[in-house]
């Protein structure tokens, strides 16, 4: 891995969890529930037993290969030059997610909190310090998010109890009033955000200990688990509380929490839930941006694993000044439906097309000795 950093499985855990939940805790219930109704959380059940699938082929190249990233690897098994067309795709999803991230931090800053404020403000704060964040490295970034991730699920289940008083379990029915198409069209938004997305763990895997296979498997499979339930738990907790309309209330998490009126003690309090999507998509940018970063240093094969770090921090950043020109609507249009395709394409073909070529090429090793 070139400096060595090495984190324990449940550190990897906990940033595998971040990064599923970040930005997706308060972003996806709104437009889920406006794609399938009351069925919403069938559609992120549908989707998070095909994620099963997904983390099981990057634990299998891990297992294959544990010293070395899904770049490295698609080097020795495909060749250097399929790598850089695979890296194409992939290397653009990236540099897309992290956008996505930041934007959605200054498109929730501009129209909730702080709406005088330019956007870019936020996206370039935001950018400062995921460039410091990744310049510590991994190591740092995991004993830190630790502490940030315990932080966000408080405030969230703190939020969740509270607004409890305001549920109504009625309007959980009827649960598929417009039949099933709706709720598969609500997997195919949910899979693409957040979980296509987990093919890009496939790069940071390997700072993990090699004799902690067994702890690694089931600390991601547990961490996927509780990201499927805390989303399944916010989508359910609004529909409760919104009915009808839950598919109409954007940034969900946030609109429980000013329905939250407790006596004068609680009162005002979803700034806690505007502290954690900025804390949790911060998270999951600086993961992302320290993927991306390796992708390059693999691909190029540096030796400097930082030079590229600011260069690709600054192009995130431009690239974040000039998409929200469009518009928050094209923004909206992107995330539901090119997402979801631009990840298979960025993410799930290139992992499964060197894992299909790993297992032909092993096939074919192990027959030799029979045809001799």
């Amino acid at each position: 891995m070139g400096n060595g950093e090495k984190i324990s499985p449940g550190q990897m855990s906990v940033l595998f969890f971040i990064y599923l939940t970040g930005s997706s805790i308060i972003n996806i219930p709104q437009p889920l529930i406006s794609f399938a109704n009351n069925g919403a959380w069938l559609s992120l059940i549908l989707a998070y037993l095909l994620s099963l699938s997904f983390l099981g082929c990057i634990l299998y190249m891990h297992g294959k290969y544990p010293d070395l990233s899904f770049i490295e690897y698609s080097k020795k098994t495909v060749g250097t030059w399929m790598t850089v067309l695979l890296a194409i795709p992939f290397i653009s999803f990236q540099f897309h997610m992290t956008t996505g991230i930041v934007i959605d931090i200054g498109l929730f800053m501009t129209t909730t909190l702080m709406r005088e404020t330019p956007i870019y403000v936020f996206n370039s704060l935001i950018f400062i310090l995921i460039y410091v964040t990744v310049r510590m490295g991994i190591d740092v970034m995991a004993r830190m998010f630790v502490l940030l991730t315990a932080m966000v699920m408080v405030y969230v289940i703190l939020i969740l109890t509270l607004a409890s008083f305001n549920y109504h379990p009625s309007y959980l029915l009827p649960v598929m009033p417009f039949g099933f198409k709706p709720i598969l069209f609500g997997s195919y938004f949910s899979y693409g955000f957040p979980y296509v997305e987990i093919f890009l763990f496939s790069m940071i895997l390997p700072f993990v200990s090699r004799n902690q296979n067994k702890p690694l498997k089931r600390g991601l499979f547990l961490a996927l688990s509780i990201n499927a339930l805390s989303l399944i738990t916010v989508t359910l907790c609004t529909i409760m509380t919104y009915g009808p309309i839950a598919g109409e209330r954007k940034y969900s998490m946030f609109q429980l929490a000013r329905t939250v009126e407790f006596y004068e003690l609680f009162q005002r309090i979803e700034s806690l839930i505007g502290i954690s999507l900025i804390v949790a998509s911060y998270m999951k940018a600086t993961i992302v941006i320290f993927a991306l970063n390796l992708t390059f240093t693999h691909l190029f094969n540096l030796q400097n694993s930082r030079l590229l770090i600011l260069p690709l921090t600054m192009i995130c950043c431009l690239l974040s000044f000039t998409t929200p020109v469009k518009g928050e609507a094209f923004w909206g249009n992107l995330v539901s439906f090119i997402h979801p395709l631009w990840g298979t394409i960025g993410y799930l073909l290139p992992i499964a097309m060197v894992l299909l070529v790993h297992v032909v090429k092993r096939k074919s090793k192990s027959d030799l000795p029979s045809n001799d």
